[in-house]
């Protein structure tokens, strides 16, 4: 049977591109191989409204914070599973951070989002620092549990196809493009960072950054919050914790590092003075753009070629919210997209 739409790929980009056109009734199919791997798998779900550097508002975040907890919570509805969890966010500060901070969370532009400047008194184990500033609207998304589940969901729907996708079995007939006898008319590809590989985005100027996070287990370390200073202590339940994570600009593979992870542990040990035992470490990569943007849109030399990448290290917080404009574009017509996302910019 025809498709509307064939997905490449079943990252958080591709599964949200699919779940909402589910929701629309629009024909589709996903080709995904579970022997790729995906920076999806890996990474911790953190999400922060806030850019601590220069302390302002993560973009978009007022825009996209609402749809993200409405769909994530829809999904848990749907799948029968809990993926998402509220945790504020604890910074410690410096001294000459402290009025900034004060100064902010009496702005009405970020009382959503700062709850509280004030004294450490958040137990032991973590080394001393005086001051903090609380971070509201804040959490992690268990995101590899979610993309099996919905992996689960898509193949139950009979809409997942469990393949390797090579660009040499593209083809264009009448008007459409097939793949291994599957007709479409659009094809949108939602690689995460092998679109690096992909012959039509040649031009589009991606900028793959490596990461690594390790898993400790540390009885007595607090639970309540994320602990964010140059890394953050995530906590996932039972006295573990993720930390992370690492940048890494050079070497776009999905290796661990003994490197990386002593650059982790030196900076943890700044941070909490309990004894921790590391128990996992992870890899991946993450689908980043030269301008930070997610890319979204319509080859305009190839009508039938579409593409959904680059949510970078935001991916929690803006997939929903750019899923949903995706959807929106393929199915109404002069529907526009925001300048700033549009995959013209590039080609």
């Amino acid at each position: 049977m025809e498709q509307q739409f064939l997905i490449v790929g079943q990252g958080i980009a591709g599964s949200l591109l699919a779940y909402n056109m589910h929701k629309a009734g629009m024909n589709f199919k996903i080709i995904s191989s579970l022997d790729l791997r995906k920076a999806s798998d890996v990474a911790a779900g953190l999400f922060n409204p806030l850019v601590f550097k220069r302390l302002t508002k993560s973009w978009m975040v007022d825009e996209c914070l609402p749809v993200m907890f409405d769909t994530y919570r829809e999904l848990e509805q749907v799948l029968g599973h809990s993926f998402l969890h509220d945790m504020d966010i604890i910074k410690p500060l410096a001294e000459n951070e402290i009025d900034m901070w004060k100064e902010r969370k009496q702005q009405e532009d970020f009382s959503n989002y700062i709850s509280d400047v004030g004294i450490n008194n958040y137990g032991k184990g973590i080394n001393d620092f005086h001051s903090y500033g609380r971070v509201t609207n804040s959490g992690y998304l268990h995101l590899s549990k979610m993309l099996k589940k919905m992996r689960k969901f898509f193949k139950q729907e009979g809409v997942l196809i469990d393949s390797y996708f090579d660009y040499k079995d593209l083809g264009f007939i009448d008007n459409q493009i097939t793949w291994h006898g599957v007709q479409a008319k659009t094809i949108v590809f939602c690689e995460g960072y092998r679109a690096t590989d992909n012959p039509y985005f040649t031009k589009v100027k991606f900028s793959p950054t490596k990461g690594e996070l390790i898993e400790i287990e540390c009885e007595g370390l607090q639970e309540e919050f994320i602990l964010n200073k140059n890394l953050f202590v995530m906590p996932v339940g039972k006295q573990r914790f993720k930390v992370g994570a690492t940048y890494d600009w050079k070497n776009i593979d999905e290796d661990t590092t003994e490197e990386a992870k002593q650059d982790l542990l030196s900076r943890l040990d700044k941070m909490i003075s309990l004894p921790y035992k590391v128990i996992n470490h992870w890899a991946g990569v993450r689908p980043t753009v030269s301008d930070r943007r997610p890319i979204l849109g319509v080859h305009p030399l190839h009508e039938h070629i579409a593409i959904f990448n680059g949510l970078g290290t935001k991916g929690v917080m803006l997939a929903p919210y750019f899923a949903r404009e995706m959807v929106r574009f393929l199915s109404v017509n002069d529907y526009p997209i925001m300048p700033e996302v549009d995959i013209k910019r590039f080609l």
